[in-house]
């Protein structure tokens, strides 16, 4: 038989009060990364709604720059980009020359000019004179620049076609040039001996005269008097020209039935030769060739006529054109002396 254990209901009655109290109150956190981040991110206080739409004025701030301070970023990239720049334009700049005449003779105290540009700018333009000696030679040195434009005269003479002569220096010029003290450049004059008075193709203001040619290989004569195409010219000229988008061959011929042709390059065509012409001279360029080009310039001396008259003649053509354009000067006396009167 079990005992009965009475307890009393005053006890009972505050165990129920102890445990109700105990409920009430609040949990601690037992992670202390919780209590440490309460810890240091106390409660802040409410904004007063006074200072929250209170505005202070803007003031401009200005920026004081020591006097050696470093420029910024932005002006040195500037800088190294402009030295870059500047450093390969400035090639060292030297020239040697040589000035002779027609027989290959030294010509003495001809004027050389050298044009060039030292910096990229409008104010770096650099020009200089000198005189050859009395082997004919000059020199340029000590200059700095991309290119140097050379030029070569002298009172009694015929200047080179030659005159205005660019050559180009440093790794960024395009065609450099190696000047050679021992490999002068040659500047050829000619002395200016009695001239003539010549019949030309001066048409004007222009030096030429132009003459429409079929591209069907139909031939056109032009005469020389009368600055035209008509039935009895002394030249004969066809061409052969296909469209020349895309073209791959073309030609054209020069005839005079009655005297001829010599193909020449001479610098100062002032005297003609006395034989050698040929009656028509071909011309057949095609793509695959290396002498290949769709605009051609071509000098001759030409003799026509009994009696002979001697001249030469410039002929232009173009792929894309039925136009052709023709230069000349011929001696109407049957002379062979084709070095024009001078006024100097």
């Amino acid at each position: 038989m079990r005992k009965r254990i009475w307890i009393p209901g005053v006890v009972i009655f505050g165990i129920c009060l102890l445990l109700l109290v105990k409920l009430k109150q609040p949990r601690q956190s037992t992670l202390p990364e919780q209590s440490q981040a309460s810890a240091n991110h106390p409660a802040q206080p409410e904004k007063s709604k006074t200072a929250e739409n209170f505005k202070l004025p803007t003031v401009p701030m200005t920026k004081v720059v020591p006097p050696n301070a470093e420029p910024p970023a932005s002006q040195l990239s500037s800088n190294v980009v402009w030295e870059q720049t500047l450093a390969r334009w400035q090639a060292p700049i030297e020239f040697y020359g040589k000035v002779v005449d027609e027989n290959t003779n030294p010509v003495a105290d001809a004027t050389a000019s050298f044009h060039w540009m030292e910096v990229p700018t409008a104010d770096g333009n650099r020009s200089t004179n000198t005189m050859s000696d009395f082997g004919g030679l000059f020199s340029l040195h000590d200059a700095l620049g991309l290119t140097l434009a050379v030029s070569v005269g002298k009172a009694g003479y015929y200047s080179s076609r030659r005159d205005n002569d660019s050559f180009s220096y440093g790794s960024v010029a395009a065609g450099h040039f190696s000047p050679d003290p021992q490999n002068p450049v040659i500047f050829r004059l000619r002395k200016k001996s009695q001239g003539v008075e010549l019949l030309t193709s001066q048409n004007g203001i222009r030096p030429n005269v132009w003459a429409r040619v079929l591209k069907d290989g139909t031939p056109v004569h032009f005469d020389f008097f009368q600055k035209q195409t008509n039935a009895t010219g002394q030249l004969t000229i066809s061409q052969n020209k296909p469209p020349w988008q895309g073209a791959t061959k073309w030609s054209f011929s020069l005839s005079i039935p009655d005297g001829g042709l010599i193909e020449n390059q001479d610098e100062f065509q002032f005297e003609a030769p006395e034989t050698g012409y040929q009656p028509r001279i071909e011309y057949n360029l095609a793509k695959n060739e290396p002498d290949w080009m769709t605009h051609v310039t071509k000098q001759f001396y030409i003799v026509f006529g009994q009696p002979p008259k001697y001249g030469w003649l410039r002929f232009e053509s173009d792929i894309s054109q039925e136009t052709v354009f023709v230069t000349y000067a011929i001696n109407p006396t049957g002379s062979r002396n084709l070095e024009p009167q001078s006024n100097s």
